[in-house]
């Protein structure tokens, strides 16, 4: 591959050199920061899938014991009448 600034313009000239480096470094730098925006993205919505199916399941749960409590509610509210208790 041929670069568009040869050595000798950087000889000549230090500040093309500079400003041509810096953005190799800026894009490289660039490059790495998408890459790991990526992978932060891609291990957070991992994470939130599982919390998500944690909440389904507890969600569950709880709706499972919500109607327990009103069961156990209702037949503690027919022992009273009843006398029982």
């Amino acid at each position: 591959m041929k670069l568009p600034i040869t050595f000798d313009e950087f000889k000549s000239d230090p500040t093309k050199a500079i400003t041509f480096l810096m953005l190799v470094v800026v894009s490289v730098l660039y490059y790495r920061a998408e890459r790991q925006s990526k992978a932060i993205n891609d291990r957070c919505e991992q994470r939130l899938e599982l919390c998500e199916a944690k909440l389904e399941k507890m969600s569950k749960m709880l709706k499972t014991q919500d109607s327990l409590c009103s069961a156990l509610i209702t037949e503690i509210s027919i022992y009273k009448n009843l006398g029982k208790i």
